[in-house]
């Protein structure tokens, strides 16, 4: 029981580490891409992966936008549905002021960074009681 404890222990900690360095970065990058311009989806890539006999579709948006007269392309937000995204649609870009080349692709909302965050101290939390109960 010690060991399955540990690797509870050693599953929480990834969990939490993880999800607290990307709450982090959303927080910068939140922070200094500040301002907004509406970009154009100009390509769209689809990545096809297979991992024991599992097929998953990522969907790889490239968008164009148009700062102080300057055009920028910048890989964004991936989906997992194809209809997510379409070549010509027009979408809200989060760009940093001083470095316009600069976008947050993650968002601000940091629900999902939340919910793993707390599935990892519930993992953290079983790994005690269950040494507890030994």
């Amino acid at each position: 029981m010690i060991i399955t404890a540990i690797v509870l222990w050693v599953v929480a900690l990834a969990f939490i580490l993880v999800t607290l360095k990307n709450i982090l970065v959303r927080a910068v990058k939140t922070r200094r891409c500040m301002a907004t311009v509406s970009g154009v989806i100009s390509d769209l890539k689809e990545k096809v992966s297979r991992r024991n006999g599992v097929i998953s579709r990522e969907y790889i948006p490239t968008v164009s936008y148009t700062v102080d007269g300057t055009e920028y392309s910048k890989r964004f937000t991936k989906a997992y549905h194809a209809d997510t995204y379409k070549v010509g649609q027009t979408v809200e870009i989060m760009y940093n002021p001083d470095k316009p080349a600069e976008i947050n692709k993650k968002g601000k909302s940091n629900k999902a960074d939340i919910v793993i965050l707390c599935i990892g101290v519930v993992i953290g939390v079983a790994g005690i009681v269950l040494l507890a109960l030994q």
